[in-house]
């Protein structure tokens, strides 16, 4: 299931305080609904066992909570279109909550609900493809844009969002989301995607390996088991951060959370001009790469 960016959880967090303003709590409850073209959005505070659904305590002139949950549901729809693009299952809600000692709880609601009409599946396949004509058309303006701004999170953000294009192109060219199982041979560094009785077999470059039990992300640079000519891409990160004093993609071992590890292989596809992105499961950690088609 998904699991949210660290800018999510803050995104989060910033809804969550602006709405109990000055108010008691012990936690705040955000609701989410994603209905694929809509979304609702429920808040409310729990207080010494009393639940309390006070709205509209700001006044018009210093009121910030329009314009942070709208932020929060335009997210939310995005989060719902990038676990399906990743996993094929549709989430239905977010319920997040932040209790008073900072300790966070999400859950997701994966049940459609009883009132939608029409076939989700078709529904969310259209819009994506409709996102993907528009996107098309603006991801690079919006890359340049963010790099002239130092804004990293937006450049990941972008990033992201091309390889959801990517991967629903390689999807409906080859099927990669119906993959039965894989190879990686790091010594003639590729891949081999097995679909049945047929075979896809794509040249790689690694990004880095991450290890869940330390939740950290070691980068394919000067990584003691990648061969050196597969670390090519990873180094061009490397430079592209020192070239902006971005300090995650100059540190070899990062602490992060598996959606920033997906980020890194974002930008290095964007930065290396890849067809695709991978991970998968070597000797108990996950190994993150890029790869192209050479045969197009």
């Amino acid at each position: 299931m998904y699991k949210l960016l660290s800018s999510d959880i803050e995104l989060f967090k910033k809804q969550s305080l602006i709405f109990v303003k000055n108010r008691p709590w012990d936690s705040i409850v955000t609701k989410i609904g994603m209905f694929i073209h809509s979304s609702k959005f429920e808040q409310f505070i729990v207080f010494d066992g009393n639940i309390d659904e006070t709205g509209d305590i700001y006044t018009d002139g210093e009121d910030p909570f329009n314009s942070v949950s709208t932020s929060l549901c335009d997210r939310a729809i995005e989060i719902q279109k990038e676990n399906y693009i990743r996993t094929k299952e549709i989430i239905w809600g977010i319920t997040f909550t932040l209790h008073f000692d900072g300790e966070i709880k999400v859950e997701y609601n994966p049940r459609i609900p009883e009132w939608y009409e029409g076939n989700p599946t078709i529904d969310l396949e259209e819009e994506i493809k409709k996102e993907t004509l528009t996107d098309s058309n603006t991801q690079s303006n919006t890359y340049q844009d963010d790099v002239k701004s130092l804004n990293i999170q937006s450049i990941y953000l972008a990033c992201r969002k091309e390889l959801e294009l990517k991967t629903l192109k390689a999807s409906n060219d080859w099927g990669m989301n119906i993959v039965d199982d894989w190879d990686i041979d790091l010594v003639i560094g590729g891949i081999t995607f097995n679909i049945g009785d047929r075979q896809e077999f794509f040249e790689i470059n690694v990004i880095g390996t991450y290890d869940e039990r330390n939740q950290t992300f070691m980068w394919a640079w000067e990584h003691p088991s990648i061969p050196q000519d597969l670390q090519e891409v990873a180094l061009i990160v490397k430079k592209y951060g020192e070239q902006y004093e971005i300090a995650e993609l100059q540190q070899q071992l990062v602490y992060c959370s598996e959606e920033e590890a997906w980020n890194f292989t974002a930008l290095a596809a964007h930065l290396a001009k890849a067809d695709g992105a991978y991970r998968g499961k070597v000797n108990g950690n996950w190994i993150y790469i890029v790869f192209k088609n050479d045969s197009k």
